[in-house]
């Protein structure tokens, strides 16, 4: 009788083992190559700068008249637009100026800006650009008066160099 018990237990050991390689089947296999490419990033740069200089609410240079609350300074710059690449798209912002105070007039001036792509205002940005595209900003500095009061009267500040950045954006072709 031992001899059929150890003959029954390796026959289960044998399908066990059998079985067991039924689950593992060898497929074919094969490679492809995919050739690669060099890639070159293009860019986006503002250039070529000029400016109209600032204006009093929109009529005569500015230069040493005083202002009082309500007054609007503008100024109009314009940049060529050197692009490089596909589907690019900008965003326009203006740095808050580094203003010289000499005391507080600052926390009555807000400074905004409107941006045109040649002749049309985006409806929305980022929008699209390409290169040679003329960008005009009008950037803005308004004496708010919204807090004044006559401790506002008086007072002065430097206005520093403005920055306009464009920032890239990527169009869905």
């Amino acid at each position: 009788m031992q001899k059929s018990i150890k003959g029954a237990l390796a026959a289960g050991v044998g399908g066990v083992l059998l079985l067991g390689g039924a689950g593992t089947l060898a497929y074919w296999t094969d490679t492809g190559t995919v050739s690669g490419s060099d890639i070159t990033a293009g860019h986006l740069r503002l250039v070529s700068p000029s400016c109209a200089g600032w204006k009093m609410d929109g009529g005569a240079a500015f230069t040493t008249q005083l202002v009082v609350p309500g007054d609007v300074l503008t100024q109009v710059c314009t940049y060529e637009v050197d692009a490089a690449g596909e589907h690019i798209t900008a965003s326009f912002d203006v740095s808050t100026p580094t203003w010289d105070a000499t005391n507080a007039l600052t926390s009555q001036l807000a400074l905004s800006a409107t941006y045109k792509i040649g002749a049309a205002t985006p409806s929305s940005f980022p929008a699209a650009v390409v290169d040679g595209d003329i960008i005009t900003a009008t950037v803005t500095a308004t004496f708010t008066g919204g807090t004044a009061t006559n401790a506002s009267e008086d007072l002065a500040a430097t206005l520093e160099d403005i920055t306009i950045t464009a920032t890239q954006g990527h169009a869905t072709p």
